[in-house]
């Protein structure tokens, strides 16, 4: 009998909105309409669909996400990442009939009569429509995708009321951010790469999986940085992931399709979640990215490692510099040659097995992570880098600029 009640209700509130019935509804701004219980940052999407029902169109965006229940003209909108799913916006559109406080009528008043109103002029625009802000409130015309500007004639379609700050950002009243979703993409991810039958197959259908549902809320946003040949048959790949503003970096080097190492780290946090080193011959191998360049960014400063190299020139550092020569890492081989190769040309004597070990990154094509001023990518091949040229240009830049004694 209680469900036969709440059933009557329903209808009857249906029939309240519809505009057979005459009834014109007020809109008030920052919080809602006048007779209806839905309060903008107060009530739930719970309280909206015990009280209309399940009949709407559900729209899920990046940023936001809809409940439209087009038979009575209502949309109510929630923020994604709010745990406590809290209205924070309502549309009202046809067949819905409602006015404002101050006499702007629902597709019957112009935009003209909204500047009027308020006296104001100009509109933000899309693709189809134009719309005017106030606070609280926002009123939509619709516009020809083909030509240019709007018709300030054109009737308001569509009024939103809603408690948005600057720039439109909805209200954080209530808000608290729900991770769970977040947390259960990545600990998805975490098993794959812990599992002891690890395997490329199961990763490729993670990424697959998560390319579909990349433009819905909680998408995974999986970027490539980079994918090269280094020595020995190796084959690095440097992913970039991004979760609802977190990022991580996964770090993979694989040998014939075997995983031979791969590290997992949250950038924020600058913390390992996951390491595995398959090879044990990769155990003390520096695997981290590093940016190879002399002077990047708009600062022009030398990144991090190349800072460390010139340091050890200073110090006449030839050891640890040779240490570097052996890497795997690249960019660190790199920063190992050029660095003794610097100290040589003051007669520095060092062992013929380090000058085999350069002989062999002068003829290499493996690419380095590289930074050009501001542009950062897989750009250059140590060949290229190491030639005479471009070494005696680089150490120039070093002393002119101090970096070098």
């Amino acid at each position: 009998m209680k469900m036969t009640f709440r059933t009557i209700n329903i209808i009857l509130l249906t029939l309240c909105f519809n505009p057979l019935f005459g009834q014109t509804n007020v809109l008030i701004p920052n919080k809602g309409i006048e007779g209806i219980s839905i309060v903008i940052d107060s009530s739930k999407i719970s309280d909206v669909i015990e009280m209309y029902g399940t009949e709407y169109t559900l729209s899920e965006k990046t940023l936001i996400t809809n409940y439209r229940y087009n038979k009575i003209g209502l949309t109510f909108q929630i923020d994604p990442y709010d745990k406590n799913q809290i209205v924070r916006s309502i549309s009202v559109e046809s067949p819905f009939k409602a006015t404002t406080e101050n006499g702007i009528v629902l597709n019957e008043s112009t935009m003209k009569d909204v500047w009027n109103t308020y006296n104001d002029k100009g509109c933000f625009t899309s693709k189809t429509y134009a719309w005017n802000t106030q606070n609280g409130i926002s009123y939509y015309i619709k516009k020809d995708p083909n030509a240019k500007g709007y018709d300030t004639e054109e009737k308001i379609f569509k009024i939103e009321i809603n408690n948005d700050g600057d720039f439109g950002i909805s209200s954080r009243t209530n808000f608290e951010f729900n991770d769970e979703p977040v947390k259960e993409k990545l600990n998805s991810l975490i098993a794959i790469l812990k599992s002891d039958s690890f395997n490329f197959q199961k990763l490729d259908s993670f990424w697959s999986k998560e390319k579909i549902t990349e433009e819905e809320p909680y998408g995974l946003e999986k970027k490539t940085v980079f994918r090269r040949k280094i020595e020995y048959g190796l084959t690095q790949e440097n992913i970039e992931i991004r979760i609802v503003g977190s990022s991580y970096d996964l770090n993979i080097i694989e040998n014939n399709n075997k995983l031979a190492y791969l590290e997992l780290i949250d950038n924020e946090e600058q913390k390992t979640l996951v390491k595995r080193i398959e090879n044990p011959r990769l155990e003390n191998t520096d695997f981290n990215v590093y940016t190879f360049g002399t002077f990047c960014g708009i600062a022009g400063t030398p990144p991090i490692k190349c800072q460390e190299m010139l340091d050890l020139i200073n110090r006449n550092d030839s050891s640890e510099l040779a240490k570097w020569l052996q890497s795997l890492n690249p960019e660190i081989a790199t920063y190992g040659y050029i660095g003794l190769q610097y100290l040589v040309q003051y007669e520095i004597d060092i062992p013929e097995f380090w000058f085999t070990r350069m002989r062999i990154l002068n003829k290499s094509e493996t690419q380095l992570n590289t930074c050009q001023g501001c542009i950062f990518g897989v750009t250059e091949r140590i060949s290229d880098v190491l030639k005479e040229k471009n070494l005696k240009q680089i150490y120039r830049s070093f002393k002119e600029s101090g970096w070098l004694k």
